[in-house]
């Protein structure tokens, strides 16, 4: 009789010793190709310790006051907030040297301000004052 040889078969596992390399050089595929969104926001110049009083004219100044209510007026008018931004360019417009003065009330939501923020910036105004109301 004949012996019977086995026969042999292909191993089905496989070397795991290059897999850390590959995935070490996939997270340095990824950081390098990745782009971070960077958002712009509005460039304010806060004072500094040499910093004096200016006299401002009162035509140069738009005076927008945020109150507790959700309420916006400017100039003492209420103003719906998506008309702000109508009224801030048509304003720049007529004066180039306008300065924008936000008075927020302490009571009032930190996003009403921000929000008031954000339509300047739309209205390219770049001259802008934060001042609080007196209580």
């Amino acid at each position: 009789m004949k012996k019977m040889q086995a026969k042999s078969r292909p191993t089905t596992e496989f070397s795991a010793a290059s897999m850390s390399d590959i995935a070490f050089l996939l997270l340095i595929f990824f950081l390098v190709t990745t782009i971070f969104a960077l958002e712009q926001g509005i460039p304010l110049v806060l004072p500094g310790k040499e910093s004096s009083n200016v006299k401002v004219k009162r035509k140069n100044i738009l005076e927008v006051k945020a109150y507790p209510n959700g309420a916006v007026v400017v100039e003492d008018e209420q103003v719906p907030l998506a008309r702000l931004r109508a009224l801030v360019e048509r304003r720049l417009a007529q004066n180039d040297k306008l300065i924008v003065v936000i008075q927020t009330h302490p009571d009032a939501e930190y996003g009403l301000m921000v929000d008031i923020l954000d339509e300047l910036k739309l209205a390219k105004c770049r001259r802008i004052s934060l001042k609080t109301m007196k209580g």
